[in-house]
């Protein structure tokens, strides 16, 4: 690892001398870089009142607002504005629609990732949402759209943007130095101990100190010090920061200060004027300190520590002989000088990422402690939710059974037999209080599954005879919905162990769901096979699949729809119908279902290409249950859950 990093430093110490060279012989200055290009809004829009107070709103943002009237003209714009954003579309626009558009955007390279915002006064209804999403855009606001919403979205995609920008940038820079590293220059002879030397030792003040006195026992130089700049009580100043003066007496020591703007000093001045100094007859030098501690020094060189356009501070060598210095040591000292100050830079680089990662790190403490917290806070509130549920149900049950009790007792009344009226009333409350009784059923199973205290009651069963009872229930709704339904190798299957129970309120619940979400006049199928067990398998798996053909399920909310409470539609189209087409419900049913399937030692999960009302995707709501309960092998379950996710 030295050694690749002892070639790397040589070969960056070559680079630095030839630039060091170059910089004495031709006199050389930096070059200012060009402003950087305002981020960009594009606004989309036909009429030309509505672009002009988007723009009057977004003006206050540190951006170039373009306006185009059409697409073409957006699309001419992307062209020839790499700086955009975020793009602000109408949707009614004439010969190219914002969804056109936007669909426009997405396949060209330049504004494949642009966020696009939809905004319109007219299409706000579900079905233009779902349009917009599927065409890329990241919102969607309705007319008359509020000044401060729409501010505070953009500004989140601006302050995305400039990070983009900001980390682009630095890799530009870092591609900039990976690319000077790379060039390939004659080694200098000179400058290997001392790069062995920056190699080997980590701390920065030996390594200076190191490079001192390889610098004075290689060249026989009397004395040398490093430099840097400082602020002493407010006043600009150089310290010294590593090497003395003097022997056996010291007359300057680590620490040392040299007032910037001090009338006599090299060093000051190489500080001051960032340009290297030399003086070959100190005696007769206008710049040269004298200092009674050292008479005996004739010559001085100070040469400025750079890092890009920084200057950091000076290095210094004196010698007491007269004209010590030559032109090829000033060379090879320029690039120790330009080595030393990697050094330096580097090593504060270092300190600061240290110090940032100790601060990122204590922040990550900080956050994952208020994670943590969090996530108590939400177990508690979820037990609690459990805990008041199954007061509630309990509560509800001891009315509810006197409404229906008495309900029976009044069906019977021949006074109410013979009323069709009171009959049909009596009727209502019935079924309604069967209803309350299996809403209330159900939630009461949810906090036995949460709590794992749900009990099953093992019998043989026939999957076969179970399934086909249920389709034959469901007659009367297959007829007014014209569904039909197909069963397919069930009466293949083996029986199994299972809670009869249990298992018609997860199979009803999957056959409901497949009517509920079908358009009249579609199909469900209803299969079943026995799987192939794996070799370590203490039993054999059955699975069953129940297919329709509607309107499918959205890929990212096909593990969802079994989470407690999750309703798919808005509540305020909620339908307590079983079988109306797209009824909601309370949330309970999948919750259940997957809770009774687990318990048996099972697994199920729903499967759909997408969600689609017009082409009806369909979708698959596969259950592997096991065929015997004890002992129970979780091998082929892992494999389908597995083979799923995939």
């Amino acid at each position: 690892m030295r050694r690749a990093c002892q070639s790397l430093l040589v070969n960056y110490a070559t680079v630095l001398y030839t630039a060091n060279v170059d910089k004495m012989t031709q006199d050389l200055t930096g070059q200012s870089g060009m402003a950087a290009k305002k981020p960009g809004i594009l606004i989309v829009d036909d009429l030309r009142e509505n672009r002009r107070m988007l723009a009057r709103t977004l003006s206050t943002l540190e951006v170039e607002i373009h306006e185009a009237e059409s697409g073409a003209e957006a699309l001419e714009i992307v062209a020839r504005e790499p700086a955009l954003f975020v793009a602000l579309l109408d949707v009614r626009m004439p010969h190219m629609d914002g969804y056109t558009l936007a669909e426009r955007l997405r396949s060209l390279p330049q504004s494949a990732t642009l966020p696009l915002i939809f905004i319109s006064a007219h299409d706000s209804d579900t079905y233009h949402h779902h349009r917009a999403y599927e065409t890329g855009a990241v919102d969607f606001l309705n007319k008359p759209v509020s000044p401060r919403i729409l501010l505070s979205k953009v500004r989140v995609f601006l302050e995305a943007f400039l990070r983009q920008s900001e980390l682009e940038a630095l890799v530009k820079r870092l591609d900039a130095v990976n690319t000077t590293l790379s060039k390939q220059t004659v080694r200098l002879e000179t400058s290997a101990e001392v790069i062995s030397q920056i190699v080997s030792l980590l701390d920065i003040d030996e390594l200076l100190t190191k490079i001192l006195e390889l610098i004075r026992d290689r060249f026989g130089y009397a004395f040398a010090g490093i430099w840097l700049l400082n602020k002493h009580q407010g006043v600009k100043t150089v310290a010294l920061r590593a090497g003395q003066y003097g022997t056996p007496t010291p007359v300057h020591r680590p620490g040392d200060v040299i007032a910037m703007d001090a009338p006599q000093s090299i060093i000051a001045h190489v500080c001051l004027t960032g340009v290297p100094y030399l003086s070959n007859n100190t005696k007769h030098d206008p710049h040269y300190l004298s200092t009674p501690e050292l008479p005996f020094i004739q010559s001085e060189l100070a040469l400025p520590l750079r890092f890009g356009e920084g200057l950091l501070g000076a290095l210094d060598i004196q010698s007491e002989s007269l004209d010590a210095f030559s032109s090829q040591d000033v060379a090879g000292l320029s690039t120790l000088a330009d080595q030393i100050a990697v050094a330096i830079r580097n090593a504060r680089l270092y300190a600061e990422v240290t110090r940032l990662n100790e601060e990122l790190e204590a922040k990550v403490q900080e956050r994952t402690k208020q994670l943590e917290t969090a996530y108590h806070h939400l177990e508690l509130l979820d037990r609690n939710k459990s805990d008041f549920i199954a007061v509630v149900s309990h509560e509800l049950r001891t009315p509810l059974t006197l409404v229906s009790g008495f309900s029976e007792l009044l069906s019977d009344d021949p006074a109410i037999e013979t009323d069709t009226t009171r009959r049909q009333a009596v009727e209502g409350i019935l079924t309604g209080a069967h209803r309350m009784h299996a809403t209330i059923d159900s939630m009461l199973d949810v906090v036995k599954i949460d709590g794992q205290a749900l009990q099953l009651h093992w019998s043989q069963l026939s999957l076969g005879t179970l399934l086909n009872d249920l389709v034959a229930q469901g007659n009367a709704a297959l007829e007014q919905r014209t569904l039909t339904v197909t069963l397919d190798g069930l009466d293949d299957l083996p029986n199994i162990e299972a809670d009869r129970e249990a298992l018609i309120k997860v199979f009803s619940e999957l056959l409901s769901n497949a009517i509920k979400y079908t358009p009249d006049g579609g199909r469900i199928t209803v299969s079943g096979e026995l799987l192939a067990s794996a070799a370590d398998a203490d039993t054999d798996y059955v699975e069953i699949v129940i297919h329709d053909t509607g309107i499918g399920i959205p890929t990212d909310m096909q593990e969802i729809i079994f989470s407690k409470f999750y309703s798919t539609g808005e509540v305020t189209f909620h339908s307590s119908g079983k079988t109306k087409f797209k009824g909601g419900g309370p949330g309970l049913g999948l919750p259940i279902a997957r809770g009774i399937v687990a318990a048996h030692g099972g697994h199920v999960w729903a499967e759909s290409p997408g969600y689609n009302e017009a082409r009806l995707p369909g979708s698959s709501f596969h259950v592997v249950l096991p065929v015997a309960q004890a002992p129970r092998s979780f091998a082929i379950l892992e494999m389908l859950a597995s083979g799923q996710d995939s």
